[in-house]
């Protein structure tokens, strides 16, 4: 009697194991189906890259590895602009004291960086160099980020040339001051103060800072950010590269509604074929690269794409949706489920969207006019301003 119990419940056990890999097997079919349908219907390219047991040097978030190049150089671009030497004559002359930004753990990485770009001119006008501090910095990876490079400024893990020009000792920074708050728009430097309070459009000085204090620090980007765009352009263009004619398309959904007019994704689509209307050239095909953490923004646009368009999809989507919380799109949620891994992979994916010489930008987001100072300020100068930009939602903070 009990060893026909034995049977009966080894029977249903390998009933059960059998059972479920059926399961599997059949969603894993209903997927590539639908993948299949996906690329009848829109022609879009689907990289598909399965997990592997490697990790991309993280204990933490499990990324496929790949080797891919990218055709323009972050290594070194020494500034051209004449505000960005300037900005670079700054931070270079030792006999000026040392100022901190402390930057906070809240707000999207644009938004930090458009921080420490207000916070430069403030540290300008008080003639003192400014040092960002926070050694746990959200947006800094910390599994790869140097522990002790990060006490000094949590920056330098991204953008070795930004600060620090001079062998500060320790104690000097212990006595450093605080720089001026640069959320503050009243104790903005005289440089960028608006004469009118109520003035309607933004004094041209404000976008010249911007775009200088963007091309000082990406000037010299270090090579972990270089290497996560080359491994990220491996996955998505393969071994064929980047298209010559590629296009960037930066849509900005999620949370940005509570401070923009969010650009409908006919309007993103108008854009590209505008570009190419411009050019001349026919908008039956398209290389489009969509960069967006945004999945819902992702299938809009894969959706309402042309059939004949071949659309690039941002690898932080797959890459961090494990991460993401379960409603809503805070960038701060994401970045602190991977401890940092987030900000690696944000900058990765912006050197890849300035693979383009074409975009389509809504400025009034901090990313996309990241992108359009880095198209103006660092390529441009370097390609005989070979790139141009539609801009759906103009804007500048």
């Amino acid at each position: 009697m009990k060893s026909t119990r034995r049977q009966q419940r080894r029977r249903l056990k390998t009933i059960l194991v059998v059972a479920s890999v059926a399961i599997v097997v059949l969603w894993r079919v209903v997927t590539m189906i639908h993948i299949a349908s996906v690329l009848v219907e829109s022609n879009v390219v689907v990289v598909d890259v399965q997990p592997i047991d490697k990790t991309s040097n993280s204990t933490l978030l499990i990324q496929p590895l790949a080797k891919g190049t990218l055709r323009r150089d972050w290594k070194s671009n020494p500034p051209v602009s004449e505000m960005a030497i300037k900005i670079l004559k700054h931070q270079s002359n030792c006999e000026l004291p040392v100022t901190t930004f402390h930057v906070d753990n809240t707000y999207g990485l644009g938004s930090h960086l458009t921080l420490w770009s207000q916070a430069m001119c403030n540290a300008m006008h008080a003639k003192a160099r400014l040092r960002t501090h926070n050694p746990v910095w959200l947006w800094m990876d910390q599994t790869l980020c140097d522990s002790q490079q990060s006490e000094r400024s949590p920056l330098l893990c991204y953008f070795p040339s930004a600060e620090f020009l001079c062998n500060d000792r320790t104690e000097l920074l212990l006595e450093a001051s605080n720089v001026t708050d640069p959320r503050e728009t009243q104790n903005w430097c005289p440089y960028l103060r608006q004469d009118k309070p109520k003035q309607v459009k933004y004094e041209p000085k404000l976008a010249d800072f911007r775009a200088a204090s963007i091309e000082y620090l990406f000037r010299q980007v270090s090579p972990l950010v270089i290497e996560e765009a080359g491994r990220q352009s491996g996955l998505i263009f393969g071994m064929n590269g980047v298209p010559d004619d590629l296009i960037t398309v930066h849509m900005r959904w999620g949370d940005k509604f509570w401070e923009m007019d969010l650009a409908s994704v006919q309007e993103y689509v108008q854009g590209v074929s505008d570009i190419m209307q411009q050019q001349g050239r026919s908008n039956q095909t398209a290389n489009i690269y969509l960069a967006t953490e945004d999945p819902k923004a992702k299938e809009a646009f894969l959706e309402a794409a042309p059939k004949g368009w071949t659309v690039y999809v941002d690898r932080t989507i797959d890459e961090l949706n494990d991460y993401r919380p379960a409603k809503g799109n805070r960038a701060s949620h994401t970045t602190k489920n991977t401890k940092g891994r987030a900000g690696l992979v944000a900058l990765g994916s912006l050197l890849v969207a300035m693979e383009a010489n074409n975009y389509v930008l809504t400025t009034g987001s901090n990313w996309s006019r990241m992108m359009n100072f880095l198209r103006t300020n660092v390529i441009d100068p370097r390609c005989a301003n070979c790139t141009r930009m539609v801009d759906l939602r103009p804007g500048i903070w």
